[in-house]
């Protein structure tokens, strides 16, 4: 026989039931919807591939032509380095008083003084080991007394008197004239040949 007290209790289970299926349908669509930032968006920027900053060219060329030049200098310096090792003190020094001769009436009387007393400085320290470069001329005088080379302290006064020449012209302003110039020269030329040194013979066996 029909109740009529069951008939509220199913509706409402059934208005209950189809409130919760309209829910979790809602629910599970609004899951899968996507963010309102992420469903418009604007175009991306393009993406600059960096290229590899090569150097140009004339960069390597220089670098080369710069290697070149060089390596052409140091093989110059190099020969002539060993083509002066080659020649004597007493050679060199002769060969720097011809140079000087050739230019005596073109530079100034200080510059030739200064000049030739360097030549005789720069033989007397490489023939006999006196470098005096920055000393006066007594004391590159004095310094020859020490040496052990008796034909230095032989020719000593010829030395002093060349020398003290070229001090006068190179500090006390004195006129080199022609005449005079040449006179130092061959000053110069006595001196290192009444000093250079005499080469041991070799003895000839009998």
């Amino acid at each position: 026989m029909f109740n009529p007290d069951s008939m509220p209790r199913f509706h409402i289970t059934r208005s209950a039931l189809l409130l919760a299926v309209v829910l979790g349908v809602s629910g599970h669509l609004s899951a899968q919807a996507p963010p309102a930032g992420e469903d418009i968006r604007g175009p991306k920027s393009l993406v600059a591939i960096p290229q590899e900053n090569k150097p140009p060219v004339a960069f390597w060329s220089g670098i080369a032509g710069a290697v070149l030049v060089t390596a052409i200098a140091a093989i110059l310096w190099n020969k002539r380095s060993r083509r002066l090792r080659q020649h004597s003190p007493p050679k060199i020094a002769l060969a720097a008083l011809a140079d000087l001769e050739s230019s005596r009436g073109t530079i100034t009387a200080e510059a030739f003084a200064n000049r030739a007393a360097h030549v005789v400085r720069q033989y007397v320290a490489d023939c006999f080991g006196v470098a005096a470069p920055r000393r006066t001329t007594e004391e590159f005088l004095q310094a020859l007394t020490q040496a052990d080379a008796p034909c230095l302290i032989g020719e000593s006064d010829r030395l002093r008197v060349f020398l003290k020449a070229c001090d006068l012209a190179k500090f006390a302003g004195s006129h080199l004239d022609t005449a005079r110039r040449g006179a130092l020269l061959q000053a110069a030329r006595g001196f290192i040949a009444a000093t250079t040194p005499i080469p041991h013979s070799k003895a000839v066996p009998s």
